[in-house]
């Protein structure tokens, strides 16, 4: 990938956190010992970036040179091929990496999965905000009590897939109600949601577990604590 191809990547992360609430330009310039004016013109594509200001931008922000690159790019250069040329890498997550990051450096990667290119294709994302820079999916494991909230019968670990891009409250199915990974207690918990005044209330499937109630800040919407929508969950046995 080019440098011009990155700092295309840096102004569109830039420009997410910041339709997000999570920053502010003139906040980020000043951490960055930037005039603002200099950061603003990089926002708008009037100018580039030196190699020294934008290391200085990659710091403050927290991030690295990998979290500008597309997961697929690396991916088709680290891993050797397995002959399913239909098939797609999906990373294997903690589950508060999953709540919380955009993306992930390799170490932060447990494993990688292979599913259909064409089922990940079919899905349709529904994002509440700007969450263009997050990797869309991404799986977690549940350990046997967190994955009976979900699949009431079963008594194994499961997997789940997350796409973080679907984090709206609309019905993906008409009348069918969305299963979610929620943000609670620095994790994900799993279940179906509906908004109480400015409460998030989560029921998983099991009627056996407890209904969870999450306060929404004054400052947030309800769509920052939903990790995404689950779409697949598979039980390992």
């Amino acid at each position: 990938m080019r440098l011009r191809h990155l700092q295309d990547r840096l102004r569109a992360h830039i420009r997410a956190r910041i339709d997000r609430g999570e920053m502010t330009g003139a906040g980020l310039s000043r951490k960055a010992g930037f005039q603002q004016g200099h950061l603003s013109n990089f926002l708008n594509a009037r100018r580039g970036l030196s190699l020294e200001s934008m290391d200085r931008l990659l710091q403050t922000l927290r991030i690295s040179v990998l979290d500008l690159v597309d997961p697929e790019d690396i991916q088709r250069r680290a891993i050797i091929p397995d002959g399913s040329a239909g098939a797609e890498n999906v990373v294997v997550v903690s589950a508060d990496r999953a709540a919380r990051l955009a993306r992930f450096a390799p170490r932060q990667v447990e494993e990688t999965i292979r599913f259909s290119r064409s089922f990940l294709r079919r899905l349709r994302p529904n994002d509440v905000g700007n969450r263009s820079d997050w990797l869309r999916f991404v799986l977690i494991r549940l350990n046997p009590s967190a994955a009976r909230a979900v699949v009431p019968r079963t008594r194994v670990s499961a997997i789940v897939l997350i796409d973080r891009h679907y984090n709206s409250l609309e019905p993906y199915r008409r009348l069918q109600p969305n299963l979610y990974a929620v943000r609670i207690n620095g994790g994900c918990a799993i279940g179906s949601v509906s908004l109480a005044g400015n409460h998030l209330v989560l029921q998983p499937r099991n009627s056996q577990f407890p209904v969870e109630v999450v306060r929404i800040e004054r400052s947030r919407s309800y769509s920052d604590y939903i990790v995404g929508r689950v779409c697949h969950v598979a039980v390992e046995v």
